[in-house]
């Protein structure tokens, strides 16, 4: 049995690190090295840790603390008593690629996917040669356009964030800073004491937001980055024949945050799963990775009803010590839980859900 993965990433490279422990695995990556170029916040929930060590070099920051700003200005502080984790993605994603090459996935590089029939998969090296490579599996962890789901007729018709980042040379507080918007979100995070990373992400031209989340902060830009954010499909097949999905590729993303990185690594373990203990993969994925993005996806669809005096009224309604209480001791990744725990603590929140049932289906 041999797998064909498309795609050097965090998630394609997990995957490979863990078949590889019991069949032929080759990686296909059409970029020169991993981990270039950066199209991420690089901002984890303490999740992360059931899959990197806790003192891995690509950790740059932890951070506990966090601020919410609605329309008018005025900030919701909420304390976690478990930080979020900022990571450097070059040295995340070698770290994952590195793995899977002590395991014996083989990786070729400058190397892209065209597309397959049966088991015979297209490929295009650096010189231009065009090649076949024969699998049993083929996995497309080739990101939000991804060309093997296209090539497989399962690509669909997606939904996108565009999102934009700039590193900036700035001191700050070590807060994360978060902007819900209609259609979208800003925010800031700090790599360390004197560098942030500040960027907006929403539906169609973004410009506008992102200029004004610079001119907010004022400093230096040393690095700006961009890329397309898929919208969390429910319908979307990650499955079909022998081809398989995961990650970016099967739009597994939090539509509240954008985050992908974490359901992606799951959704790696259960491929990996599945293939060899002869699971099924779309089943794993229902089970264990589609409620939280289904109730993001929701809450999304929320948030995008809220007017800018919706959003004023919700983080002065939150502002008070029952519910940060509520906030610090859920990881932002348990959405369910962490909403139970806030509607009991400020009932009062209900009413936002019920003002905005309609918008929900």
């Amino acid at each position: 049995m041999n797998s064909l993965i498309i795609g050097a990433g965090p998630v394609g490279s997990y995957a490979a690190s863990l078949l590889a422990k019991r069949e032929e695995v080759s990686v296909i990556e059409e970029h020169p090295s991993v981990g270039a170029p950066v199209q991420c916040t690089g901002i984890l929930t303490s999740d992360v840790f059931k899959f990197l060590p806790k003192d891995h070099d690509s950790i740059q920051n932890k951070v506990h603390d966090v601020r919410v700003f609605s329309p008018d200005g005025k900030p919701l502080e909420l304390h976690f008593d478990k930080p979020d984790v900022i990571v450097d993605r070059t040295l995340f994603d070698k770290h994952f690629c590195e793995r899977a090459q002590d395991a014996g996935a083989s990786f070729r590089f400058r190397t892209r996917f065209l597309s397959f029939s049966g088991s015979k998969a297209l490929i295009r090296d650096h010189s231009g040669k065009e090649k076949t490579l024969m699998f049993n599996q083929l996995i497309g962890a080739d990101g939000p356009m991804s060309q093997v789901a296209k090539s497989a007729g399962i690509l669909g018709k997606r939904k996108f964030f565009v999102g934009v980042q700039a590193v900036v040379k700035k001191k700050n507080d070590n807060f994360i800073d978060f902007y819900p918007k209609r259609y979208g979100f800003g925010w800031s995070v700090p790599v360390d004491e004197k560098t942030m990373r500040i960027g907006y992400a929403g539906l169609g031209s973004i410009h506008a937001e992102f200029q004004a989340m610079l001119k907010r902060y004022n400093g230096e830009t040393l690095e700006t980055q961009g890329g397309l954010i898929p919208v969390y499909n429910p319908r979307q097949l990650v499955k079909t024949g022998n081809v398989f999905l995961v990650g970016d590729a099967a739009t597994l993303v939090k539509a509240t945050t954008g985050g992908g990185l974490i359901p992606g690594l799951m959704s790696a373990e259960l491929l990996a799963k599945s293939i060899l203990n002869n699971d099924s993969y779309p089943s794993l994925v229902r089970r264990k990775i589609a409620p939280s993005l289904y109730i993001n996806l929701k809450m999304r669809t929320m948030m995008d009803s809220f007017s800018e005096k919706d959003w004023n009224d919700l983080v002065a309604d939150l502002d008070n010590e029952k519910s940060k209480k509520a906030f610090a001791s859920i990881n932002r990744d348990r959405l369910a839980r962490l909403l139970v725990k806030t509607m009991i603590s400020k009932p009062k929140i209900i009413r936002y859900a019920i003002k905005h049932f309609n918008a929900l289906f």
